[in-house]
């Protein structure tokens, strides 16, 4: 038997045998089909009509160099350096945060909550690879959109991916919190923010533990901090009608309901798709009512 016969494999074989070992290692075994398919730019539906197919010796040897990667706990995304989000490839990295499908939903709750053709301006507080940025601009290309974040190089990958995928449509800045917005309001201000308390280091998945950010990931006083400090300033860069969303731990919910009480805030919590709580949208009321207590009396 031919050299190279003996080493065949088919892409459904490999996405086996690989994902067997991740399972053995305690990993995620979907990163094996991921690659795969980011290899061929593949769809699933690709996967399954050509799944019997046998890898090409050039591509062999990539994804047995993904394989050890893999093996390694390094997310598949990392590998090959792409994430998708709400139907978008976006561009991703070593300090850069992965997004995730349970932010896919707080954007969706976003986009369906407030008027298409309304020019809104919108602030996106930590955007790391600017999955909620550019997903915004791209589906409500009427807003303004604004993005932040603390890090240097999640920016540098935020604007590589507006640039492919809303070129001119985002106005990126650098800082942390409110600090490069001091003297501006928004209609709309959105966040995943780092919201794992350090306790839970131990339960976390080794990859998310290796190589994720933990500047992304992880906050003080029981991963509360940030909205402690969010929800405190967040009202003077509000409009009267404007509101907030925030992505939260499926824990986090009682505290922040305490944050977001009545009668300040008009808050409605949600369930992501697993059941678990894990986003809240809220009106800031008090500024509300003062603003039509000063038309009133102009009145």
């Amino acid at each position: 038997m031919p050299e190279s016969s003996k080493h065949s494999v088919t892409y459904a074989q490999w996405v086996d045998q690989i994902g067997t070992q991740l399972v053995a290692a305690g990993l995620d075994d979907g990163g094996a089909e991921y690659v795969v398919l980011a290899r061929n730019n593949w769809r699933h539906t690709d996967f399954v009509i050509h799944g019997r197919n046998l890898i090409p010796v050039p591509l062999r040897q990539q994804l047995a160099s993904d394989a050890q990667r893999l093996l390694a706990a390094e997310p598949a995304q990392y590998v090959v350096g792409q994430a998708w989000f709400y139907g978008r490839p976006f561009q991703v990295g070593p300090g850069v945060l992965i997004p995730r499908p349970e932010t896919e939903e707080l954007v969706a709750w976003l986009l369906d909550s407030l008027p298409a053709q309304q020019p809104l301006r919108m602030l996106d507080m930590g955007t790391g690879s600017g999955a909620i940025a550019v997903t915004v601009a791209s589906e409500r290309p009427d807003w303004q959109v604004t993005a932040t974040d603390i890090s240097p190089r999640a920016l540098a990958v935020a604007e590589k991916n507006a640039a492919i995928l809303a070129p001119h449509s985002i106005h990126f800045l650098s800082g942390d919190m409110f600090q490069p917005v001091s003297d501006k309001q928004y209609d709309v201000v959105i966040s995943n923010p780092p919201y794992v308390a350090w306790s839970e280091l131990g339960v976390m998945d080794q990859s998310v533990k290796k190589f994720e950010p933990s500047i992304a990931l992880f906050a003080p006083h029981d991963g509360l901090a940030f909205y402690e400090q969010f929800i405190r300033e967040v009202p003077a860069h509000l409009t009267a009608a404007g509101r907030i969303f925030l992505e939260y731990g499926y824990q986090q919910a009682p505290a922040l309901k305490t944050m977001l009480a009545a009668p300040d805030w008009q808050a409605d919590f949600r369930r992501d798709m697993a059941g678990h709580p894990r986003m809240v949208q809220a009106i800031w009321q008090t500024q509300k009512s003062s603003t039509m207590s000063k038309k009133e009396g102009n009145r």
